[in-house]
């Protein structure tokens, strides 16, 4: 079931290798002539010279891009690129402080989103559509009720946790004396004698 749409993270990491390749391309100097300054007395650079320094300078720079720009180092830039593109719209479109439940890809299972959302749909949205306009009550409705289950179940766990915490002590016997009279235990034995 997989699509041979390339993702967003995907079309961002190959503009980012070609962006890298258009970097590693080894450095070049002008065709154009360039004016000799006046010297006093100090001989010109020769051509060659030149070209050693460039040589060694494109040496250094195909290093330092086979180290700094590698495919996992791409792909995380491309995902960082992504993540902040994706932040920077949500900023806009939510705006306001508790309207996380209006952010996309929020988290509908959590509490607080979930007692953020508003019982109806936009009035716009209902004249619009009015038929999803009623599945998002229903939903809505369904949600809120599985909310509130969610909490009841989670207090009687809570409640359970806290028995087992008080009865952690008589787990096989760890917090039983051992003088007690117990079946076939070793006082009913002295006593038996």
């Amino acid at each position: 079931m997989t699509s041979n749409t390339p993702t967003i993270t995907d079309i961002k990491t190959s503009f980012l290798r070609t962006q890298m390749i258009t970097l590693s391309q080894p450095l070049r100097p002008s065709s154009s002539p360039l004016p000799v300054p006046e010297t006093d007395g100090i001989a010109p650079l020769r051509q060659r010279a030149i070209d050693d320094a460039l040589l060694k300078l494109n040496a250094q720079l195909k290093k330092h891009n086979k180290l700094a720009y590698g495919p996992q180092a791409m792909r995380h830039v491309g995902e960082q690129v992504d993540r902040l593109y994706w932040n920077a719209g949500e900023r806009t479109v939510v705006g306001d402080v508790g309207e996380e439940w209006a952010a996309r890809g929020c988290d509908f299972r959590k509490e607080n989103i979930i007692d953020q959302m508003p019982s109806t749909w936009s009035e716009e949205a209902e004249v619009e559509a009015p038929a999803k306009a009623a599945q998002y009550v229903e939903l809505q409705t369904r949600l809120e009720e599985l909310n509130v289950r969610r909490r009841e179940k989670r207090e009687v766990v809570e409640r359970y946790r806290a028995l087992k915490g008080l009865l952690g002590p008589f787990a096989e016997g760890g917090g039983v004396q051992g003088n007690l009279v117990t079946r076939e235990g070793e006082v009913e034995g002295e006593l038996e004698r």
